[in-house]
């Protein structure tokens, strides 16, 4: 949500807001100056109470300051008209008009409303960033060069006539229609994303140098939903910028474990001796971490001069 509809927004609130009491504050049916002056002083101790509410922690503790606000404002409401206007306004002759109990529920209403219209606006935003973030992942999924070099693979097996030429493209295949049809869902089974990893490796040992190292090791105590292609970017990453440039003793190790409700996924290769622009998938997924899992994972990165790796951990 940009920030001119967030004002407009606001504004229409405000706006309406301000009829709404002046009809009720107003002596009569014709509205008199005294009454404007009335309303915007009232309105103005409202608006400060929903702009404190708004940099309060959404947290274990925001309830009592919620309260506290609303009954601090409405005492200060109390007191500017009770107390301290006629010092500000000689001119005007105001009084409290209602009790301590009744402006605590102007004030409770205020603030419960403005509360649901604030979490409504950042739910919209954080869908929308979501959606956005899924986007771009399948965006980055379909990698035209991995698709080309794949085919190119194919296409090398069949001039030989290789028997290896039917395997190769049902795993091409199988990829093709999980990253399609699976990364538009919200969850799939942990095991078909093992499935997955298992037929990419498969598929990139028919491209790379006989004595590359590929180690995939995985423990899963039982299945359980998770965001689909987490795992695949990291895979692919260490195939592209640490094997794939690489003639021979290059290497990948990779470690997914689920235990409990956490999953853990571990992926090192050997740095490729080519330079080349990296990052943009990592950056990527860790957005998509932060919209599914908010505060409930972990996802770090550790390079040395020899070394690239990855960490990830989820808490279902």
């Amino acid at each position: 949500m940009t920030r001119t509809l967030k004002i407009i927004i606001w504004g229409i609130f405000w706006t309406t807001a301000y009829f709404v009491l002046l009809s009720i504050f107003a002596s009569s049916s014709q509205w008199q100056k005294i009454d404007y002056v009335y309303t915007a002083i009232f309105m103005t101790t409202l608006m400060g109470a929903v702009w404190v509410n708004s940099y309060l922690p959404r947290r274990r503790i925001w309830l009592p300051i919620f309260i506290g606000t609303g009954c601090a404002f409405a005492a200060f409401n109390y007191v500017i008209f009770d107390k301290l206007i006629d010092l500000v306004l000689p001119g005007y002759y105001f009084i409290s008009y209602y009790s301590y109990l009744d402006l605590l529920k102007f004030f409770g209403s205020f603030l419960g409303l403005t509360t649901l219209i604030s979490l409504s606006m950042e739910w919209f935003q954080l869908e929308k960033e979501k959606a956005t973030a899924e986007f771009k992942a399948l965006v980055n999924q379909v990698n035209p060069h991995f698709l080309f070099n794949s085919l190119t693979v194919i296409y090398s097996l069949s001039l030989w006539d290789n028997r290896q030429t039917s395997l190769a493209v049902i795993k091409l295949s199988d990829i093709l229609r999980y990253v399609i049809y699976k990364s538009t869902e919200s969850t799939a089974s942990l095991t078909s994303e093992v499935e997955i990893l298992r037929d990419y490796i498969d598929l990139q040992r028919y491209r790379i140098h006989p004595t590359t190292r590929i180690e995939f090791t995985e423990h899963v105590d039982n299945d359980v939903s998770i965001t689909p292609m987490l795992f695949l970017p990291l895979v692919e990453n260490a195939f592209k910028h640490g094997v794939q440039s690489e003639t021979e003793n290059a290497w990948v190790k990779m470690t997914l474990r689920k235990e409990g409700d956490v999953v853990s996924f571990m992926i090192s290769n050997k740095k490729s001796t080519a330079k080349g622009p990296r990052g943009i998938g990592l950056k990527n997924l860790e957005e998509r971490l932060k919209l599914m899992y908010p505060n409930r994972y972990l996802f770090a990165i550790n390079e040395t001069e020899s070394e690239f790796n990855v960490s990830m951990k989820i808490m279902l």
